[in-house]
């Protein structure tokens, strides 16, 4: 999810119809200008070279999951027509994307589930299977914790932190934030204990290796011993 708000503008967003490399983009009414999701970035238009600002507050799942947590949420419906039809099984089910597309770049799969982000003006990614049940990785001085149950849907959300390098550690099966001494509890994905003192939340997002690699093609994967070996 990313902000609305730039140079003390509020900006009106909504999907333009149109999309770059299979990814959708979206396009602002006050200026006309074209926003890409996948490399965070306004591609044309008065805003151009604008860097678009990620916000904590996005948490995908499936719409069951969804009720458990807020039952009396409301539908907003077109003259209350409900959508039962399974829509997207078929393009789950090929090993294709978005009409045929498949990525230039081999390392992974053109389906395979990544989490993706940009931090400190270069792309990552790393795929789902490599950080199954929590898995921490290096970049530079930092350390990025990843944790998704082993097995979850695509529709999960990853849950991300980063602290200093060395400050997550493995201990009797669980992972802890030495900083602050709490322990992630993979029940309720957070990490918990005594204290005020929290790892920081990490922005990114849980896509296909084909949107995110055709947009970012000069992304390093972590995890995949040999990945980062362009072929």
């Amino acid at each position: 999810m990313y902000s609305r708000e730039y140079d003390n503008r509020v900006f009106t967003l909504e999907p333009s119809g149109g999309l770059k490399n299979s990814s959708l983009i979206i396009q602002d009414q006050e200026t006309d200008s074209y926003w890409s999701i996948m490399t965070g970035t306004v591609l044309e238009g008065e805003m151009k070279g604008t860097k678009m600002v990620e916000l904590p507050i996005g948490e995908k799942m499936q719409w069951k999951h969804w009720q458990e947590k807020y039952p009396a949420t409301k539908v907003l419906s077109i003259e209350g027509r409900e959508d039962t039809k399974p829509g997207y099984q078929r393009y789950f089910a090929s090993d294709m994307g978005f009409r045929n597309s498949t990525a230039s770049d081999t390392r992974l799969a053109t389906k395979a589930p990544i989490f993706a982000f940009h931090f400190q003006g270069k792309s990552y990614a790393v795929a789902h299977k490599d950080f199954s049940d929590g898995k921490t990785f290096v970049i530079g001085n930092k350390q990025i914790f990843l944790f998704r149950p082993a097995g979850s849907e695509m529709f999960l959300s990853t849950n991300a932190f980063i602290a200093d390098k060395g400050d997550f550690a493995e201990k009797d099966g669980s992972w802890i934030h030495l900083s602050s001494g709490k322990a992630f509890a993979p029940q309720s994905r957070k990490f918990i204990g005594n204290g005020d003192t929290n790892p920081e939340s990490f922005n990114g997002f849980d896509t296909f290796w084909y949107n995110w690699s055709l947009n970012n093609p000069q992304t390093a994967i972590l995890g995949t011993a040999d990945a980062n070996a362009r072929k």
